[in-house]
């Protein structure tokens, strides 16, 4: 499955990354390393927040090492799930309606925006890794902060993963170009073999590029990777259009309905806004507390039913 093999690929990269980061992590003294006095000079410290874990941020747990374990097995298990072709097959009227409208008649352009929506998720969940590889080990020199990022990311990918694989194994929700499956097995459209074609319920890509944009938006909210204020707020904001891109492109090239779609975009926003919140960032203070009084800031503010994504610009 494209999914999954995208989730391969990102569990890979920041997999690699952590690995990386670990040795910077153990060696790296409790204290930062203090900027010369020249660079102290020409760069007032308000200018250049610090980036560090606040000591009331729980570390990642030796519980949370063994479940995300588990987690990442259940989600591979879930491919031997067999498909049940008559399970789900009516389709409501929203989602008819929906796939009237949004549908792309072109068999050739329908591909392409397949394909799209695979290379634009498989960006996002690579960009995880190169804000814990690239900007908080290397650009500021925080391997412990890294390893934090990195395991959180991946046990966010993990449990949605899971969630993903579980639903879409058991609902076998026929896909919506079902009507193209016809004639011998063999001759069919590879999206026709398998057990893709009954796992439309709920759609991974969109929840797994939500949960991406969850994640991203939890760090940059709580941590100053791209200096605070304006950048960091963009930088959610951006994950934020980009993962609604990929559940638009699964819709318009046929691949889900609509309500995969935003089932899976609910999905992935609860995991990756709300995981992150619960077992790690519910004990500290924000980046918004910068000493820059103009600093622009995001924030995470837990409900009932979700959540509710503040900002100040």
């Amino acid at each position: 499955m494209r999914c999954t093999a995208a989730l391969r690929l990102a569990s890979g990269a920041i997999a690699a990354a952590a690995l990386l980061a670990a040795p910077a992590a153990r060696a790296e003294a409790p204290a930062a390393r203090a900027p010369s006095s020249a660079a102290a000079a020409t760069a007032p410290e308000a200018a250049r927040p610090e980036l560090a874990w606040d000591p009331r941020w729980p570390r990642f747990r030796a519980s949370e090492y063994v479940a995300t374990g588990l987690l990442a097995a259940t989600a591979f298990a879930t491919l031997a799930i067999p498909p049940s072709e008559g399970r789900w097959t009516a389709v409501n009227g929203f989602d008819g309606a929906a796939r009237d409208v949004l549908r792309i008649r072109s068999d050739r352009q329908r591909e392409m925006a397949r394909d799209a929506s695979d290379l634009l998720l498989t960006l996002m969940t690579n960009q995880l890794a190169a804000d814990a590889l690239l900007v908080a080990w290397w650009g500021h020199g925080r391997g412990s902060v890294a390893w934090e990022i990195a395991l959180i990311d991946i046990e966010a990918l993990a449990l949605n993963a899971a969630v993903n694989g579980l639903v879409a194994g058991l609902t076998s929700r026929e896909r919506p170009y079902r009507a193209v499956c016809v004639g011998p097995e063999e001759e069919q459209d590879r999206d026709c073999r398998g057990s893709k074609r009954y796992r439309s319920f709920f759609s991974g890509h969109s929840s797994t590029a939500f949960t991406a944009a969850g994640l991203m938006c939890s760090h940059h909210a709580h941590l100053p990777l791209y200096g605070g204020g304006a950048p960091d707020a963009l930088a959610c904001v951006a994950s934020l259009g980009a993962a609604a891109a990929v559940a638009t492109l699964r819709v318009v090239s046929d691949q889900h309905f609509a309500t995969d779609a935003l089932t899976g975009a609910a999905v992935g926003t609860l995991t990756g806004l709300g995981l992150p919140w619960l077992l790690h960032y519910r004990g500290g203070a924000p980046a918004s507390t910068s000493t820059r009084a103009d600093a622009a800031s995001i924030s995470f503010v837990p409900a009932p039913l979700g959540g509710y994504l503040m900002g100040r610009f």
